[in-house]
């Protein structure tokens, strides 16, 4: 195991180095000699600046203040609570229902 780490070590070092490697560095031109480019300017519409205030974010403080006073404040309901609730929602959205089918069966009538 050792002789074959060694033997790959040894091809390694024998590999010639790449030929695209230059040897030198090319010379940089000076300022004067390179030929002046100029691009033609582009009309871009211009956004506009939006300016953050201290008075948004005073805003935005208190809003968080008042969603916190709300979360503390709120309790789990009892069961009873919560029974009631799901009633109250169960006969909403029977009646939502029944008249959206109400609505389909006159509007099935009156295209046929």
């Amino acid at each position: 195991m050792d002789s074959q780490n060694q033997n790959e070590v040894e091809r390694e070092a024998e590999k010639p180095e790449p030929a695209s490697m230059p040897e030198k560095a090319e010379q940089v031109q000076p300022e004067e000699s390179k030929p002046k480019i100029t691009m033609p300017k582009i009309g871009f519409p211009r956004l506009p600046i939006i300016e953050f205030k201290a008075e948004s974010f005073q805003w935005i403080a208190n809003k968080l203040k008042e969603y916190k006073r709300v979360l503390l404040i709120t309790k789990k309901p009892d069961m009873e609570e919560f029974k009631t609730t799901v009633k109250a929602s169960a006969l909403g959205m029977t009646i939502i229902g029944v008249v959206g089918f109400i609505i389909a069966i006159i509007a099935q009538l009156l295209t046929t």
